[in-house]
């Protein structure tokens, strides 16, 4: 549950806030737990709407408008560099996006919510779930370009 609140939280200290409140609320809330089988998925949601909580009264969501890309023609093997990062590195990568372009990336990408959902649980409109992921997405390609584009520039090849 750890990793989920560091993919949600933009450092530490803060996934170690949300990682400490989303137990108490699964002690508090236990007995409202009926099926057992859903254990994981009922703990895991839990944390995940704490880390939401958490970043809404931290950070007021906005919109990221105009962001540049960085052209990839120097770097066609996109797909190889991105089977490279390791899990630390995604993870540190995500923290690095704007709370609203996160909250939406983890939400769609990693949790398998839909953008209707999303719309709901975050007060947004579908809408700007789309184009969150979409900036989400953009700053995130661009990221890792850079990053490898520097590796190899720093190994010579």
């Amino acid at each position: 549950m750890f990793s989920v609140c560091l993919r949600y939280v933009k450092n530490q200290p803060d996934a170690e806030d949300v990682f400490q409140q989303g137990f108490y609320l699964v002690y508090k809330n236990l007995h409202q737990l009926k099926n057992t089988e859903a254990l994981s998925g009922w703990i895991k949601r839990i944390f995940v709407n704490v880390a939401i909580e958490h970043n809404r009264i931290k950070y007021q969501l906005r919109v990221v408008e105009n962001v540049e890309l960085q052209s990839n023609e120097n770097f066609a093997g996109l797909n190889d560099a991105i089977s490279l990062i390791a899990t630390k590195e995604l993870t540190i990568l995500i923290q690095s996006l704007p709370p609203g372009c996160r909250e939406v990336f983890n939400l769609y990408v990693i949790d398998g919510y839909s953008h209707k959902e999303i719309a709901e649980q975050l007060e947004i409109s579908v809408g700007t779930s789309k184009s969150q992921l979409f900036d989400a997405r953009k700053i995130l390609k661009n990221k890792i370009i850079r990053n490898n584009i520097n590796l190899l520039d720093k190994t010579g090849n």
